[in-house]
């Protein structure tokens, strides 16, 4: 259906228009009519009626066939014009993002990229232009190196269900048992929320052989600290946290702040299978903590990384290991861009 505006001094004059383009050619339906001022400031009417299009066609001289004809004849000449302004480009970089969105990568990067090689005969070719862009990542990711011989208090934060536990027994069969030269380690649980906490990893302890401590107060956090102190490396577990849980946080914040000891490092627990909102949503939640590095857990559970490369990009947040199973120590590693590409690159298949 068609719609059709007339105006003329009264309602009646306007209508009686209508009816003479139309009466001829079909069934006039009245949609809406008011009153409006012309731009000498008088009131003149103003009707909408609607009629169907072969009427509305008919009445202007011109039939279905010809109006469709002249609709091709113009889509041919925007056509026409849209690829003579067209680079080879354009279909190498629509492919190309195509395959990095399909894989979680913002589209903010994307065309940042894209804009940095705009001019380049690398937007021109798609091999060129995906290599381009993984250097890129391999630049923007962010690695924090291992220190097997240095003395070291970490802490592991993160919500709940992400492998903090199972990742500290990692931790410390590697710096007590995996490296050249071993290390003395301590593990101390703060997580007074979960039941079973304590009991997992005095588990691990004692198949480790490894001190454990149990810490129930802030007072309790710094005489066991004081009494670790010969001690190279300690491990502290603290309570998971959902990003909408603040009173297991603030406790967190609040063993953090008591201690205040410079050779603490805080380390933020990520699944890699978390979406890219689901990582930024945890992110900021524990940003308070200011978390020295990040962790990234469940390597082993999904072939979609995109959503972690995006935030590591975005965020530049240094990572210092991977987990990438269940076996202790053997599926924890220390981060390396190129084992994280490498992941991200058998997903691509190009």
């Amino acid at each position: 259906m068609v719609e059709e505006t007339f105006v003329a001094p009264t309602p009646q004059d306007a209508y009686r228009l209508a009816k003479e383009k139309y009466g001829e050619f079909g069934v006039l339906r009245l949609l809406r009519a008011r009153q409006i001022k012309n731009a000498d400031g008088k009131l003149i009417s103003e009707i909408t009626v609607e009629v169907d299009e072969e009427s509305f066609l008919e009445s202007a001289g011109v039939s279905e066939e010809e109006e469709l004809l002249e609709e091709i004849v113009s889509l041919r000449s925007r056509m026409q014009r849209l690829k003579s302004v067209m680079s080879p480009a354009t279909g190498v970089s629509e492919r190309v993002s195509r395959l990095f969105l399909e894989r979680g990568i913002r589209s903010e990067w994307i065309e940042k990229i894209l804009q940095e090689v705009k001019e380049t005969s690398i937007a021109s070719d798609e091999k060129l232009l995906i290599s381009y862009m993984l250097e890129t990542m391999d630049e923007e990711i962010e690695i924090v190196k291992e220190r097997i011989g240095k003395r070291e208090i970490r802490m592991l934060v993160g919500p709940t269900g992400v492998g903090k536990t199972t990742t500290i027994a990692k931790l410390a069969a590697r710096y007590a048992y995996g490296g050249k030269k071993s290390s003395k380690v301590a593990l101390v649980n703060l997580d007074t929320f979960r039941a079973g906490a304590y009991e997992q990893l005095e588990n691990f302890a004692s198949l480790l052989r490894l001190e454990h401590r149990y810490v129930r107060s802030i007072g309790d956090f710094e005489r066991t600290l004081e009494s670790l102190d010969t001690y190279d490396k300690i491990l502290i577990d603290s309570a998971g946290t959902s990003p909408y849980d603040t009173g297991r946080l603030i406790k967190t914040i609040e063993f953090i702040k008591s201690v205040r000891r410079e050779d603490m490092k805080i380390s933020l627990v990520i699944p890699a299978t978390a979406k890219y909102h689901d990582i930024l949503d945890i992110y900021e939640h524990f940003s308070f903590i200011n978390p020295s590095d990040i962790i990234v857990t469940k390597f082993d559970e999904t072939r979609r990384i995109g959503d972690l490369i995006a935030f590591l990009t975005e965020k530049r947040v240094p990572v210092g290991y991977m987990s990438t199973g269940q076996q202790i120590p053997d599926d924890l590693e220390p981060a390396s861009r190129e084992r994280i590409l490498e992941l991200f690159v058998g997903e691509l298949n190009v």
